[in-house]
Parts: C-alpha cells; sequence; structure tokens
C-alpha cells in the first residue's frame, strides 16, 4: 500500500496539472464502450462500492455541472443525474454484456455481506477538478491527513479481499462524461477556463460508512443502493 505522501504525489502529478487547449481533444476509447453516436449512455452493467453523496454536497457538485453544460456543452456526452454523484471506494465488475458479469456480481454481494465494516467518518479535501484519463472530468478528492487515510484505506483493503484490482485507488467524483466524438482545441480552450473557475470554489467531502453502499449499475448515470455495507 502507498504511504500518505506517496499517494498524495502520485494523484497530485496528474490532476494539478490541466491544459486540454493544446490540440484537438480526442477521448479514451472507452468512452465508446460507455456512449453511443448521438452521446447516450450505452447499456453497462457491474457492480461497485461507493460512498454516496450527502444531498448537500450533492447539489453543490450539480452548480459545476450547470456551469458546465452551460458553457461548453459541446464538450460532454449526456448529462449525469446528480442524484448518483458518488465517491468510488472500489470497482468491482463491469462489462457492455450482463450475461458475462451476472455470476461474479452475486459472488461479490454474498461476500461483501458477509463482511463487517466498521463505522467510520472520513474527512476529504478537495484538490482540483481534473481530466480522468481522458474518459470524464472528474473532481479529486483526498483525505485530509495521515489518518483519514488510513481509515479509507481500511474500508478499501476490505473490499479488495473480494475483487484485487490492479491500479491504486483514484478519490473523485465524476461530473460529465466526454463527447465521444471529441472537440476542438478552441472548446478545450473554454474548458481550461471553466475548470479554472470551478477550482476557484472548492468544496470538501466529509464520507460516511452510514452512506456506503454496494451498488448495481446498468450504465453510467444509473445506479442502483443494493445495500449499506456498514453494519
Amino acid at each position: 500500500m502507498e504511504t500518505y505522501q506517496e499517494f498524495l504525489n502520485r494523484i497530485n502529478s496528474f490532476e494539478q496539472d490541466f491544459d486540454l487547449s493544446k490540440k484537438n481533444f480526442e477521448p479514451n476509447p472507452a468512452v465508446l464502450v460507455k456512449i453511443d453516436e448521438q452521446n447516450h449512455f450505452k447499456s453497462f452493467y457491474g457492480d461497485t462500492a461507493v460512498f454516496v453523496l450527502s444531498p448537500e454536497e450533492q447539489e453543490f457538485f450539480n452548480s459545476y455541472t450547470d456551469l458546465l453544460y452551460k458553457k461548453a456543452p459541446e464538450c460532454f456526452a449526456e448529462r449525469l443525474h446528480s442524484e448518483t454523484f458518488h465517491m468510488t471506494l472500489h470497482d468491482l465488475s463491469n462489462s457492455p454484456f450482463e450475461s458475462k458479469v451476472s455470476e461474479k456480481m452475486k459472488q461479490n454481494e454474498i461476500q461483501l455481506r458477509n463482511m463487517n465494516f466498521p463505522k467510520i467518518q472520513i474527512f476529504m479535501k478537495f484538490n482540483a477538478v481534473f481530466n480522468m484519463n481522458h474518459t470524464a472530468l472528474c473532481i479529486g478528492l483526498f483525505p485530509a491527513d495521515d489518518a483519514e487515510y488510513q481509515k479509507l484505506m481500511q474500508l478499501y483493503e476490505l473490499v479488495n479481499q473480494v475483487h484485487v484490482l490492479p491500479y491504486p485507488l483514484t478519490p473523485h467524483v465524476t461530473l460529465a462524461y466526454y463527447n465521444r466524438n471529441g472537440f476542438p482545441a478552441d472548446s478545450g480552450k473554454k474548458l481550461n477556463q471553466i475548470v479554472s473557475e470551478l477550482n476557484q470554489h472548492p468544496h470538501d467531502v466529509l464520507l460516511e460508512t452510514s452512506r456506503l453502499f454496494y451498488q448495481h449499475f446498468t450504465d453510467m448515470r444509473e445506479y442502483r443502493n443494493i445495500f449499506c455495507l456498514e453494519k
């Protein structure tokens, strides 16, 4: 596991450097799996463990998306539902084909139902609005100090017993998926200015295990709570 400082160094290496104005923007090919030709969400199935944000936090971050879709709608796909805004603790399974993940999802659910998750609160600080692997515009978050980091990783390692991930945790809230066709450099320049404006209005987040849910999803804006992981 990364130390707290290693974690901070890693996320700051890409979250603090935002510039999409140098050339025409081309999204990650992974976007094409989730977004159709009309920039609507395709069926995409799986399960995950997430912290659902409080209604107040969802409303605040929805003001970010209001600005994005008002000033640069051409940069993005169909808008996400604000009531599904969340911070993913741990990815589990996903596929464009439900049949390929249904059995794994059943196994994940059984294992998680039999695990004991402690009652915890974690204070997360706002880092920056950033470009997540050319797939989506996201809010980067980080635990306020090493003690908060250890609490977050305690929960992460519990879920990691169910499904081991080949990549480290990057805490974030997804604001918007990019237009599957990309956008010109002029729009990227405009988006730079919007992101700079949003970063002037940071908003910290309190994570609570009372809002830590095992969820199923059927596309990237349709999530359903199955049960709360806190016992």
